[in-house]
C-alpha cells in the first residue's frame, strides 16, 4: 500500500450548479413549458450489428437513422445504478388520504451515448416500451425522439426543440455594479424568511425567475444580493463553451449542456474567495424541508402529537390515530422512553455504555425522552497512560486497538514524523479550503494517529484508506482523512491526548496544559463509592444513593436517571418440592436394589479342618 493523493477537481460543484440552474426554472414555472417544437420528421431507426468506426466493448447498442438532413449513427450503453432499489411514491387521493406505492422500474432499458463523428454530442434514451424515446444533443441543436404511436414499421418522430424565451424571460444578474437598484439591497435580516422559493418582482420592472436563498447564507454574508451573486453569475458576450453557441449560464433560457469558461473561472473564484463557509467544520447548517407539513409522513411536525404514517401502519399502532393525534389514554408513541403508549418505568436502561469513559442513562418514569448523554469527568483516569476527555479515553494504544484490533500499539515518535508531510495521511489541521496543513515540529503528535504491531486491516467506511510506511525501522500504520465522508474521523488524534511536557492536544496543536482540565474529583468526594460525571456530580455504584453516595440506594446520579433496584429473592415453588421428592425416591430405590442384590449373592463357605495324627510304632 502506498500514499495516494488524488487531484482536486471542480466536477462535483459544477454538476451541482448545473442541476440548480436546470431545476430553478422548473420550480418557478406556472405550468407553461419552457421549450417548443420547430420541426418534426418521421424516421425508421435501423439497428447496426457492427459499430462502424467505433471500437466499443460488449454491452453497447448502435442505431443508424437519418434526421436533420444527414445520416447519424447512435452508440449507447445501458446506464447503471440509475434508479434506487426501492423508490417510494407517496400521493394523496381526493379525500386527502395518503397512498403509498412502490412502482416497478426496469433497470435494463435506460441508455446513455453519443453520435458518431460528432464531438461532445449526447444521447440519452430509454427502450422500456419498445422504441427509442429521449433527447439527442448535436452541437447547438436539440432533438426529441419518441416512437410513433400505433406504427407497425418501428417508425419514430424526431422533433427539433428550442427554448421558448417567452416562457421564462431573460434572467437578471443580481448584485452587479452595473445594476443601479439591486433587489433586496437593504440588509434586513427579517426579510430572509420571506424570500425562499418565490417569484420576485422588483421595484423597477418584473424579473421572471426564481430567487432562492438560505437563512444561514444570509447570516454569513448579511446581504441577500451578495448571496445571490454567490449562487448565480451569468455569462457575458466574451464567454464561450466548446461546440456550443450558448452555455448553461446564458442570460436567456437555452437548451444546452455545457458550461462556459466564465463559469469555470467564477467557480474557482468562489472557492478561493467566497467559498470559505463551504469548508468550515465549525459552522453547523440547519436543514429545513420546503415540503408542506403533512400528516402521514411518519414525521412529527408542528401541531402534531404523533405521526404513525400510512393508514396501514396506523391500523396496527395502538398509540396514534391516522389524524396524528394520540389515541384515548395515550401520552406517547415512539419515543425512547415510551412503552405501551405511556412512560417507560423508571430505571429502564435507555442509553447503554459506549466505552470505558461513558456512563449509562435510564428513563426517569416522568419523561418520554432519554436523559442527556453523560460521561466521566474530564481528567478521570481510564488507563495507566490515559484519562477521559469529552467521553473518550486518550490512551493512544487503546485508540489503536479500536481501529486495528487487539495487539496494536501506539507508534514511536519517529512514526509521527509523517505528520510533517501535509497530505491526507499526515497533517495536523485542515485549511479553510479543506487542504491538509502540515504539523509544526512541536505538534507532530497531535495530527494523525500512528500505530505499530498491526496484524490485520479492519473494514471502515467508504473512501477511507490506510497507509503503512517504514520509518526508523518501524512499520507505521495510519488511517487517511477524506473530505467526502461525513462520518467521524477515526484516524485523528483525539482532543485531550497527552503530547508531552504536561500538555495535551487541542485543535491540532500541542499547547493546552493539563491544569486547564481542572479535575476535582478525589475518591473521597463520592465517599469512595462512585465517580464524577461531566456535570461534576457523583455517579454512585450499585448500593449507594446520589448525590454523595453516602446513603444506601440503587446507584446512578441525579443527572442520568435512577437505575433499577437490584433485589435478591428466594422463590418457593411446589414443583421444586415434588421434583426433589422424585429424585430422592429414585435414589433410595436404587440403593435398596443394590443392597438386595448383594445380599442374595452372598455365598457361605464351610471350612473343614482335618487333623493329621501320627501313630508311633507302626
Amino acid at each position: 500500500m502506498r500514499l495516494a493523493e488524488g487531484p482536486v477537481t471542480l466536477r462535483t460543484p459544477l454538476l451541482l450548479l448545473g442541476l440548480w440552474v436546470v431545476l430553478a426554472p422548473a420550480q418557478c414555472s406556472q405550468g407553461r413549458p419552457s421549450w417548443r417544437y420547430i420541426s418534426s420528421e418521421v424516421v425508421i431507426p435501423r439497428k447496426e450489428l457492427h459499430h462502424g468506426k467505433a471500437l466499443l466493448a460488449a454491452g453497447w447498442l448502435s442505431y443508424s437513422l437519418r434526421f436533420g438532413g444527414q445520416r447519424h449513427v447512435l452508440h449507447m450503453r445501458r446506464k447503471r445504478l440509475f434508479w434506487p432499489g426501492q423508490l417510494v411514491v407517496m400521493t394523496q387521493d381526493d379525500q386527502g388520504a395518503l397512498q403509498v406505492d412502490y412502482p416497478f422500474f426496469p433497470l435494463d432499458c435506460y441508455y446513455l451515448g453519443y453520435l458518431e463523428d460528432v464531438p461532445l454530442s449526447m444521447v440519452t434514451v430509454d427502450t422500456c416500451y419498445g422504441g427509442l424515446e429521449g433527447i439527442m444533443k448535436v452541437d447547438d441543436l436539440a432533438y426529441e425522439i419518441k416512437p410513433l404511436k400505433d406504427s407497425q414499421r418501428f417508425e419514430h418522430i424526431i422533433s427539433q426543440i428550442v427554448a421558448d424565451s417567452n416562457a421564462i424571460g431573460p434572467m437578471s444578474t443580481l448584485g452587479h455594479k452595473a445594476e443601479r437598484h439591486p433587489p433586496l439591497s437593504d440588509p434586513n435580516p427579517s426579510a430572509a424568511s420571506r424570500i425562499s422559493s418565490k417569484l420576485y418582482a422588483s421595484h423597477s420592472g418584473t424579473m421572471k425567475g426564481c430567487l432562492m436563498s438560505a437563512h444561514s447564507t444570509y447570516t454569513l454574508y448579511n446581504n441577500v444580493s451578495q448571496c445571490a451573486q454567490f449562487l448565480v453569475h451569468l455569462d457575458t458576450n466574451d464567454c464561450v463553451c466548446q461546440r456550443r453557441a450558448t452555455c448553461i449560464m446564458y442570460r436567456y433560457p437555452v437548451l444546452t449542456d455545457s458550461f462556459s469558461n466564465c463559469s469555470f473561472q467564477h467557480t474557482q473564484h468562489i472557492f478561493r474567495h467566497y467559498g470559505r463557509c463551504l469548508f468550515e467544520r465549525e459552522i453547523v447548517y440547519s436543514n429545513r424541508s420546503l415540503t408542506p407539513i403533512r400528516c402521514g409522513n411518519s414525521v412529527v411536525e408542528d401541531k402534531e402529537q404523533c405521526d404513525c404514517g400510512t393508514f396501514k401502519q396506523c391500523y396496527t399502532n395502538p398509540c396514534c390515530d391516522s389524524d396524528c393525534s394520540f389515541t384515548p389514554g395515550s401520552i406517547c408513541n415512539r419515543e425512547t422512553c415510551c412503552t405501551n403508549c405511556t412512560y417507560t418505568p423508571a430505571g429502564t436502561l435507555c442509553r447503554p455504555i459506549q466505552n470505558i469513559c461513558d456512563l449509562p442513562e435510564y428513563c426517569n418514569g416522568k419523561d418520554t425522552r432519554c436523559p442527556s448523554d453523560f460521561y466521566l469527568q474530564d481528567g478521570t483516569p481510564c488507563t495507566e497512560d490515559g484519562y477521559c476527555y469529552h467521553g473518550n479515553c486518550t490512551d493512544r494504544s487503546m485508540h489503536c486497538k479500536e481501529i486495528f484490533g487487539e495487539g496494536a500499539l501506539s507508534a514511536p515518535d519517529v512514526c509521527y514524523s509523517i505528520n510533517r508531510k501535509g497530505h491526507r495521511f499526515g497533517h495536523c489541521k485542515v485549511t479553510e479550503f479543506f487542504y491538509p496543513a502540515r504539523c509544526g515540529q512541536a505538534d507532530v503528535k497531535c495530527g494523525r494517529l500512528q500505530c505499530v504491531n498491526v496484524t490485520h486491516l479492519p473494514r471502515l467506511q467508504e473512501h477511507v484508506g490506510f497507509h503503512h510506511s517504514i520509518l526508523g525501522g518501524f512499520l507505521c500504520f495510519g488511517v487517511g482523512a477524506h473530505r467526502g465522508t461525513e462520518t467521524t474521523d477515526v484516524g485523528a488524534v483525539r482532543p485531550g491526548t497527552p503530547c508531552g511536557g504536561g500538555k495535551f492536544c487541542l485543535q491540532g496543536f500541542c499547547n493546552a496544559t493539563l491544569a486547564a482540565i481542572d479535575y476535582n474529583c478525589p475518591p473521597s468526594k463520592c465517599n469512595y463509592r462512585g465517580v464524577c460525571n461531566n456535570n461534576r456530580n457523583c455517579h454512585c455504584q450499585v448500593g449507594s444513593d446520589p448525590p454523595r453516595c453516602i446513603n444506601t440506594g440503587a446507584g446512578g446520579s441525579v443527572d442520568s436517571g435512577p437505575p433499577p433496584r437490584r433485589t435478591r429473592t428466594v422463590r418457593e415453588s411446589g414443583m421444586s418440592v415434588v421434583y426433589l421428592r422424585v429424585v430422592f425416591g429414585r435414589l433410595f430405590a436404587l440403593i435398596a436394589a443394590l443392597l438386595f442384590g448383594v445380599a442374595t449373592n452372598v455365598r457361605t463357605l464351610q471350612t473343614t479342618t482335618i487333623t493329621e495324627v501320627n501313630v508311633h510304632g507302626k
